[in-house]
């Protein structure tokens, strides 16, 4: 019976390991100097998006180039991030948002985009093909879901 009751209670215990909440990852997606390596796109600006912050966003060096000359589809590996904050001088930032253009087939039916949602710290809030950002995004389908224009 002794042997039962620790074979239980060794089992609980290994049960339990499972569903421990593990603490936020950060973004693997979004370089460690956040958008210090990337370049500014688009100016501070009021998004009537993104929880109508303010926001600038930039490009990584793939993405820049045809980003601003609205050369569509964007190659895979572009990555467009908007830096969010409630300032109307944009200082200050709150979270970012991103997008990285993931291999064919990774999200087919938006375009292929990978996003993210991330606080300050760049630590993952939302991650993968996040519904709220497909759904505004596709009234941009044409311009590879950038919502550029």
């Amino acid at each position: 019976m002794a042997t039962r009751r620790a074979f239980v209670l060794l089992f609980l215990i290994a049960l339990g390991g499972c569903f421990q909440q593990s603490g936020p990852s950060t973004s693997k997606l979004l370089p460690s100097d956040g958008v210090a390596s990337y370049q500014v796109a688009r100016t501070c600006r009021l998004s009537v998006a993104h929880n109508s912050n303010y926001m600038v966003v930039y490009a990584n060096a793939l993405a820049q180039s045809d980003y601003l000359a609205g050369n569509y589809p964007l190659a895979q590996g572009s990555t467009i991030v908007t830096a969010e904050t409630d300032q109307p001088n944009c200082n200050g930032i709150t979270g970012y948002t991103l997008m990285f253009k993931d291999v064919p087939g990774y999200n087919a039916s938006a375009g292929d985009w990978h996003w993210q949602k991330l606080d300050d710290q760049r630590d993952v809030l939302q991650d993968g093909r996040v519904q709220e950002c497909i759904t505004c995004h596709a009234s941009c389908s044409q311009y590879d879901y950038t919502c550029a224009h």
